[in-house]
């Protein structure tokens, strides 16, 4: 079954809308009518009452039961007159006896197949009775509502291409707006509608269109570039498991092989691909909504003590200072294991990027409703054009490309989506020559209660969850084992 325009449904809509109007009016009009030739009826034999009643008060005009001329006659209403309770002094030659009424006032009365309307009038000893015949009305009443049939259907035929035409005027913008759209393409995602300014509403909708334009376009873009970063990223770890293996192979012709070492080097890569597909799963289900929170009362201050006390050992090796500034007994609500990640890639970056024999330093502070946890060190400064970009996935600084550190540029992308599903937010600023800052805000939690376990820093067993993790980096994983493995020497 074809499918009927919006035009023409509008024309349609329009002539029914129209169409039941004109029939409510016609109704009206036509019941109008009708009490008007009514009530002309009515007064007329009312004025004839009248004048009857005056008639009579001279007794010399009545002769024989009859009337003066002025009263009688084909065009005379009068039908009858008696006295009260006395003689019949004048009946019209068609009046019946059983037609005669014993109440006063208007009514209708059928006399064979004619209607009347007919007045009953009681007055200075005279009881009249008066009647009009209705045939003149019903004819006036048939003229009018044939004329009202006959141009029913020319308006509602004017109604509906009114209708049409209008229709397809006001739907002249939103055309246009469909002819631009589709001009837009996967290859010309550019492409804007222009925003009518007579109409408000069309405004609106060329605006909403645009905007979903722009985050198609900004979602083809993200993918775009995650395809290219991703195939980057992954390219270097499976170049060296390549030319490991191509290594091993060539090493072990005709003599025996140690591949200690070479295997080594392989799970190392291995690894870094297990993170790079962890947190890229991770960033995933974050974006698309997926990812559900476990959330329980976390001990804030002690998690944040815990890894700044982490942080000192692994900045050993580099000659760094670690100082922080951690008050005791502030709690969130969220998942430790996801919270103690956001911390961990914060310290690691700020070990790995930094100067020799520099500094950092983490501050715990708050305010009415928000804890604010800040990691500052002295590394070389982000610059200007690199600080909108480096909450992007893949996305890796000038001054992180130029060091020596390694990494996979998710973790500050994993920093934000952290914060986010918690309700809070994370920011870069360097406040002071030389120093990078990255502050988290985190809505501020209940204490622990009595009977719930609070999220712990050392409890990291494995969970179903394979994007969750305690570390982020390879440098994190190894520098966490170094930490274990001094504190229990």
């Amino acid at each position: 079954m074809r499918k009927v325009s919006l035009r023409w449904k509008v024309a349609l809509l329009t002539g029914a809308t129209v169409g039941l109007a004109l029939a409510l009016v016609g109704a009206v009009a036509d019941w109008t009518l009708y009490r008007k030739l009514v009530e002309e009826a009515d007064l007329q034999m009312t004025s004839d009452a009248r004048e009857m009643v005056s008639a009579l008060k001279s007794p010399r005009l009545l002769s024989k039961g009859k009337l003066p001329e002025n009263l009688e006659g084909e065009e005379s209403n009068l039908w009858e007159i008696d006295r009260v309770g006395g003689a019949v002094l004048y009946r019209a030659p068609f009046f019946k006896t059983q037609h005669r009424l014993a109440k006063d006032g208007f009514r209708f009365l059928s006399i064979g197949k004619q209607s009347f309307r007919v007045l009953v009038v009681t007055k200075g000893g005279y009881r009249l009775m008066l009647g009009r015949d209705t045939r003149l009305q019903k004819a006036i009443l048939q003229k009018a509502e044939i004329a009202y049939l006959l141009s029913f259907p020319l308006a509602l035929a004017i109604a509906i291409w009114g209708g049409w035409y209008l229709s397809g005027y006001a739907l002249r913008p939103v055309r246009a707006i469909a002819a631009a759209a589709e001009k837009i393409g996967p290859h010309a995602l550019h492409g804007r509608v222009e925003i009518p300014s007579e109409d408000p509403d069309l405004a609106r909708l060329a605006q909403i269109l645009n905007a979903m334009w722009e985050r198609i376009e900004a979602a083809f873009e993200q993918e775009a570039r995650l395809t290219a970063d991703a195939s980057h990223e992954l390219r270097t770890p499976l170049t060296i498991l390549r030319n490991q293996l191509e290594a091993a192979l060539t090493e072990s012709k005709g003599r025996p092989f140690s591949g200690e070492e070479v295997f080594l080097s392989l799970l190392e890569q291995v690894k870094r691909l297990t993170t790079i597909t962890e947190n890229l799963l991770f960033l995933s289900h974050a974006e698309s909504g997926q990812l559900r929170l476990r959330k329980q009362p976390v001990d804030w201050s002690k998690m944040v003590e815990e890894v700044a006390e982490d942080a000192r050992l692994l900045a050993v090796p580099s000659g760094l200072s670690v100082a922080s500034s951690i008050p005791p007994g502030r709690w969130i609500s969220g998942d430790g294991e996801l919270l103690l990640r956001l911390l961990w890639n914060l310290v690691d970056n700020a070990v790995k990027y930094n100067t020799a024999g520099g500094s950092i330093w983490i501050t715990l502070l708050e305010d009415d409703s928000w804890l604010i946890l800040s990691v500052s060190n002295t590394g070389p400064i982000i610059e200007a054009a690199d600080q909108a970009e480096i909450f992007r996935r893949f996305y890796r600084a000038r001054s992180a490309r130029d060091s020596q550190a390694r990494g996979s540029g998710l973790g500050l992308s994993l920093c934000r989506e952290i914060a986010a599903l918690h309700g809070g937010e994370i920011r870069y600023d360097n406040p002071a020559e030389n120093w990078n800052r990255f502050t988290v805000w985190l809505p501020k939690g209940e204490p622990q209660g009595p009977g719930r376990e609070p999220a712990s820093t050392t409890d990291n067993a494995p969970s179903n969850r394979s994007f969750v993790a305690a570390k982020n980096a390879t440098q994190a994983e190894a520098g966490r084992s170094a930490i274990h493995s001094v504190r229990s020497g």
